[in-house]
């Protein structure tokens, strides 16, 4: 997949090499990306702070904007406290150094994002995979090194092809002392869940074992990443990890944007409520199309393309080209953790109409009848 030339973009649109796409990509599943409300803070923010505040939050670069996101992403998701990272990839080098001292062993999902294995390794945890979704898997091995402390990591959505981890099953494979079960909920954040709580809350799970990072800039729209949990841990975070304490944090205007975003999401029940129905129509659409996708309310759609019974990467690449023809941007992408090498990945977001989700159905069942 090439790198692209994106010009200009909505929450449902993307201008390339100055040709116009309906698209089906990227992480802004709310839309909140581009909401008027958002752009404004964010406006004000770089009048009123300029860009950056140029250092750690530990010496000069705090303001009372990052303290109250914090507060903001704690409340909304039910947990004790939050800290700021300046993105979803270091919050989990913040966790892994703040939970090193006292679990030993890192238990990670064979599938999870690479940044959980580069973090914990970082971190000098012993690094062991558990099989994909498998909670059988996880308790093994977490029985097997009980004795050193163990934490278990895990995408909540994984990124790739949009499965949905089992956390109660994966709480339940933690020992019963020094334990604690990471989960990198950033493509359940503001999607699943009370509201767009996010994972844990769509299984409402409240133990003190569990804690959450993600990133601010996918359902949320904006930028950053947060580790989210109760107190004890933000605040060894807070005292121990060097990426948290000699890092630039979030850009104030940003931060002031986030805040917002989360403020229009608290506000405005409706948007997940339309992101869910959009969901539902495009799994329709899909599987009118031919196209085999998942039942889970997700807005994460991989599939591949075969000829016979054979994986076939010509016949994606065709499907993708007449689906550009026609206006549509259907992703072809190559990225770890997906069923192929290469494989269609497609996002719908709460702002998407019923036309663009029928259109999209329409284009790629003409395109699949050829084939």
């Amino acid at each position: 997949m090439a790198r692209l030339n994106v010009e200009s973009s909505t929450a449902t649109t993307l201008v390339i090499d100055g040709v116009e796409f309906r698209s089906f990509a990227g992480c802004n599943y709310l839309g909140l990306a581009q909401h008027p409300d958002v752009l404004t803070a964010a406006a004000d923010g770089l009048s009123r702070f300029g860009l950056s505040t140029t250092a750690s939050r530990e010496t000069t670069g705090n303001t009372g904007i990052h303290d109250l996101l914090e507060v903001d992403l704690a409340t909304f998701t039910r947990q004790e406290a939050a800290i700021l990272l300046a993105e979803g990839y270091t919050a989990n080098f913040a966790v892994a150094q703040g939970l090193a001292p006292h679990h030993a062993v890192a238990l990670i999902d064979a599938r999870a994002h690479r940044s959980i294995r580069n973090a914990a390794t970082a971190a000098g945890m012993q690094v062991f995979e558990y099989e994909h979704l498998n909670p059988v898997s996880a308790a093994w091995l977490a029985r097997q090194y009980a004795d050193q402390g163990v934490a278990i990591f895990t995408d909540g959505i994984f990124a790739a092809d949009g499965a949905v981890a089992p956390l109660p099953g994966l709480l339940a494979a933690l020992p019963p002392i020094r334990s604690a079960l990471v989960v990198d909920d950033c493509h359940g954040f503001c999607v699943m869940g009370d509201g767009g709580r996010g994972l844990v809350d769509h299984f409402r799970l409240d133990d003190p074992r569990i804690c959450i990072t993600t990133t601010l800039a996918k359902g949320l729209g904006c930028y950053g990443g947060a580790v989210i949990g109760r107190a004890p841990l933000i605040d060894r975070i807070r005292g121990e990890s060097d990426v948290y304490r000699r890092s630039t944090p979030v850009p104030t205007p940003i931060a002031l944007a986030a805040r917002a975003a989360m403020k229009v999401l608290r506000s405005t029940p409706e948007l997940t409520i339309r992101l869910r129905a959009n969901i539902a129509a495009a799994r329709a659409a899909l599987q009118g199309a031919g196209v085999n996708v998942h039942d889970d309310e997700v807005p994460v759609f991989t599939f591949i393309l075969k000829q016979g019974s054979e994986v076939s990467e010509a016949r994606m690449e065709a499907c993708h080209q007449a689906l550009l023809r026609s206006g549509i941007y259907a992703p072809l992408i190559e990225y770890p953790g997906g069923p192929t090498r290469r494989y269609f990945r497609l996002t719908v977001t709460a702002c998407h109409t019923e036309e663009d989700i029928a259109r999209l159905g329409r284009e790629l069942k003409r395109e699949l009848m050829r084939g």
